[in-house]
């Protein structure tokens, strides 16, 4: 089968450089080559053993999490497989929206797995796919809702109700059953209706009875689709796993002055290079989160005290230490040490980012260093772009590229319309206009020159009679327009499902209305597609 190559502009020039293998950005921002330092970061993983976690422990809470969410065999063979001293592990992950979110997080889904099975066939050792599910974020507004496409066609959002306010991590929050069978009866409402749907929504109603939050439905759907390649997940909010994390929250807590000036060092190389930092990053602060009374709070430093003035929290670094010690579900990551975090966890030889990930990870270099360790090797998440059979038979018959569609959309639109219109209406109004603007405007010169009091009068009139001429010319178009209804809504349809909300595909449309039209497993094509390793963007033609 062909991949065609679809040219989506990144927005991170430097994530493009990166992309495209500039020495001085790879070199400077990075610690490993993505294509010739494989061996070079497993030598390094294997040498740096006792900087992690336990395997051992980090297995029995896998093992534990992953048993209520995603107990297929093939995880549990990845799990036994990473007790093994030379496995390896590349991970990637995304906080967990609702019904999976964007079509991305599929397709980082598949990067993770097939990028594992490739690195494992190339250094002959076992490498283990991960999917880190960020659920002890709090900022629930950017995974509460989805998109799908309607009959009109449109997209609609669908969106889940929380239940308060709080700054609660997202794994955190317990969503009622009435939440949910208020979105599954709108999203059944919009789905197309076809011999898969009642499945689909069946396993989606069995997923939510046994989960409580958004990231526990997120694991149980990711789990029934990609379970069965192995694919192991973990949620940073669980508590089995924050058990393990103290060593390194003590670590982040006693080298806190010197990470910060890691991050410093960090921003300043990027300024140099004309860069602005991708992760926002207060003065002083202290790159961790408390949670008080359920809620996830920012710290900052302050005299020696770690503190959020607006919650009033006050606390020594060894009181904050003592937290990490006794009570580690007590603290949080932020996005400039999860990576850490998630490098002291795992045997991590490559993570897999998206554009903004990669520019933000050039943050973190010197902080990997400064606690002894080494970023890991980074490959930017494979994209694709789906075209189901109907659309690719209507880009055929308005003889349209998808580049035309993607960026060309209302030019396109516009000319065939034009070229529907057997009256040449816009060339005859244009004539018509212009005979009688002309013509009113030499009358109105003879008439005021005899009789100047009709000038306001005549102006006002002149203006008048264009008006009609384009009101008249709009109500013509807009009648050719329902003349053509038909297939002004087959050109809508083209736009909104190739380029919905004018952004990429993957970035907005769920997973859904595929799995309505082709079944739950209409992406094993993708997981066929070779592995590209430079982000490349593709058109994957499905039927």
């Amino acid at each position: 089968m062909n991949w065609p190559i679809l040219s989506i502009p990144v927005q991170q020039p430097l994530a493009v450089q990166y992309m495209e293998r500039d020495p001085s950005i790879v070199e400077t921002f990075y610690e490993y080559h993505p294509d010739l330092d494989w061996d070079k970061r497993a030598e390094w993983v294997e040498r740096s053993e006792q900087l992690r976690a336990d395997r051992t422990r980090l297995t029995e809470v896998l093992a534990l999490y992953n048993e209520r969410f995603n107990s297929s065999q093939a995880v549990r063979n990845s799990i036994e497989k990473l007790k093994d001293e030379r496995a390896l592990v590349v991970v990637g992950g995304q906080q967990g929206g609702l019904f999976t979110g964007p079509l991305l997080v599929l397709y980082k889904a598949i990067s993770i797995i097939r990028m594992a099975q490739e690195a494992e066939l190339k250094l002959s050792r076992p490498v283990v796919p991960v999917f880190w599910i960020a659920g002890e974020d709090h900022d629930f507004d950017e995974v509460d809702h989805t998109y799908v496409v309607t009959a009109e066609p449109s997209v609609q959002r669908i969106r889940i109700e929380k239940p308060d306010e709080q700054r609660a991590p997202v794994s955190h929050v317990r969503l009622d059953s009435t939440a949910w069978e208020a979105v599954l009866a709108e999203l059944e409402h919009v789905l197309p209706k076809t011999e898969f749907t009642p499945g689909m929504l069946e396993h989606l109603r069995e997923s939510i009875s046994s989960c409580a939050t958004l990231s526990d439905s997120f694991a149980a759907t990711i789990g029934r689709l990609f379970g069965k390649y192995g694919l192991v997940l973990v949620d940073s909010a669980d508590e089995g796993l924050r058990s393990i994390e103290a060593p390194m929250f003590e670590t982040i807590i006693q080298q806190n002055d010197r990470l910060e000036e890691a991050y410093d060092t960090s921003e300043r190389l990027l300024a140099s290079y004309g860069y602005t930092p991708q992760a926002v990053r207060s003065a002083h602060s202290a790159n961790v989160f408390v949670i008080r009374d359920g809620e996830r709070h920012l710290l900052q430093k302050e005299n020696g005290q770690f503190v959020n003035h607006r919650q009033g929290i006050s606390l020594t670094q060894e009181h904050l230490l003592d937290i990490a010690r006794h009570s580690p579900q007590s603290l949080s990551n932020n996005v400039l040490t999860r990576p850490l975090m998630q490098d002291y966890l795992f045997p991590v030889l490559a993570t897999v980012l998206g554009p903004g990930e990669i520019a933000y990870w050039a943050q973190i270099k010197q902080a990997f260093r400064e606690l002894g360790m080494r970023m890991p090797i980074i490959w930017p998440r494979m994209g694709f772009t789906c075209i189901e059979g109907t659309l690719n038979k209507l880009l055929d018959k308005y003889e349209l590229t998808v580049e035309d569609v993607v960026y060309r959309y209302e030019e396109k639109r516009s000319a065939w319309l034009q070229s529907q219109d057997a009256l040449h209406l816009d060339e005859r109004f244009e004539t018509l206009r212009s005979e009688v603007d002309s013509r009113y405007t030499e009358l109105l010169q003879e008439l005021v020159a005899s009789l100047p009091a009709l000038g306001k009068l005549g102006a006002t009139n002149h203006n008048k009679v264009l008006e009609q001429i384009d009101f008249l010319h709009h109500r013509a178009k807009d009648a050719m327009a329902k003349q053509h209804e038909s297939g002004l809504r087959q050109w809508e349809r083209l736009h909104v499902s190739l380029h919905p909300l004018e952004k990429p595909q993957e970035r907005v449309l769920n997973m859904l209305g595929y799995a309505c039209r082709y079944g739950e497993d209409w992406f094993t094509m993708l997981m066929e597609a070779p592995v590209v390793w430079r982000g490349e963007h593709r058109i994957a033609l499905l039927s």
